[in-house]
């Protein structure tokens, strides 16, 4: 539009500096090229404004397909929070689970531990206990054919496995 006025002023300082006989000559050959000029300015604002207008819509509808999938977004968002909340409980009620299974399965061990000894030393008492009644056998019939030398041979060779059955209790 600005090129358009500076046109039109050129043409009227033009017309004041032309001679009133080659003014009057040519009124309208000069009034239809300022014409011209001004449509031409005119088609040029009117197509810069077109132009302007289809890059709006074109940003306009950009603007909604963003708002679309923001929108799309969000309620993905919304699900994936609802899904880690639910995790998160998952987790919390495992981990309470894993504290007393660990609890207990260390009770356990302590019970399995004591138990292993216990049998280790009941075997060992076994032991003892089968290797005195072999020896008190042993002096036994050494004292049913009168040998008196041979029992007490027996019985002292099995006395400390006989006093240890007697302080565990066997």
């Amino acid at each position: 539009m600005a090129i358009v006025l500076e046109m039109l002023e050129e043409e009227a300082v033009q017309l004041e500096v032309t001679p009133r006989a080659v003014r009057g000559r040519h009124p309208r050959v000069a009034l239809a090229a300022a014409l011209l000029v001004v449509v031409a300015g005119l088609v040029f604002v009117f197509g810069n404004e077109r132009q302007a207008n289809s890059q709006f819509e074109q940003a306009h509808e950009s603007l909604l397909q963003t708002n679309s999938d923001i929108a799309a977004v969000e309620v993905q968002l919304s699900a994936v929070r609802r899904d880690l909340q639910f995790l998160k409980v998952q987790i919390s009620s495992s981990e309470a689970a894993l504290s007393s299974d660990s609890a207990l399965l260390q009770s356990v061990r302590t019970a399995l531990l004591q138990a292993q000894k216990d049998a280790s030393d009941q075997s060992s008492s076994i032991a003892n206990l089968k290797t005195c009644q072999g020896g008190v056998q042993q002096a036994l019939n050494a004292l049913s054919v009168g040998d008196q030398n041979h029992a007490v041979s027996a019985l002292r060779d099995v006395s400390s496995a006989c006093q240890s059955a007697a302080a565990s209790g066997g």
